[in-house]
């Protein structure tokens, strides 16, 4: 009769065991967050809206830039832009943080800043940050470039990406250089 106790007691302790082993699978399956796109860093506040290659948002027409420019307001751009100065710099000292410097970024080669590690998704995707490029990948970062590494939510404002694009071009080494 002991030996029977001894087994019901055995059984007892490994149900309760594979009891809690459970209620854990179930609670981190429903309660801890997933990761929908391997960001490769994560800045804290920032949600992605979607995974990496997710659905694409609705097209938008392409601003006229010269008349865009010039109906730009420069104060609202730099407004827009405290939400870059966390991880980019915009500085002339275009020093790389978590992400490259920002400073005469309009015009420049894609993945060209030096020093800084490039995802391979923003290395294989060639040519410059034209307005048109800047306008689009702003919207929404994770859509125009998959995997990249920038895990920021984007601007849906258009006319806060257009300001904000004005002022990065009206700060930068480019359009000092070729301004009259």
């Amino acid at each position: 009769m002991e030996n029977f106790d001894a087994k019901r007691f055995a059984c007892a302790i490994g149900g309760v065991i594979l009891l809690l082993l459970l209620i854990r699978i179930a609670s981190v399956a429903f309660y801890e967050p997933r990761n929908l796109g391997r960001p490769e860093y994560i800045v804290l506040g920032l949600i992605m809206a979607h995974p990496p290659g997710g659905a694409p948002a609705p097209p938008e027409p392409m601003p006229d830039w010269s008349t865009a420019f010039a109906r730009a307001d420069l104060a609202a751009g730099q407004k827009v832009s405290r939400q870059c100065i966390g991880c980019h710099d915009l500085s002339p000292a275009n020093a790389n943080m978590i992400g490259p410097g920002l400073h005469d970024v309009v015009g420049r080669a894609r993945a060209s800043h030096t020093g800084f590690a490039y995802s391979s998704a923003m290395v294989s995707k060639p040519g410059r940050w034209t307005p048109d490029e800047l306008f689009v990948f702003l919207r929404d970062p994770q859509l125009f470039i998959p995997w990249t590494k920038m895990s920021f939510a984007g601007i849906p404002s258009a006319q806060d990406r257009i300001n904000l694009i004005a002022y990065l071009r009206a700060n930068g080494e480019r359009a000092v250089a070729s301004a009259p």
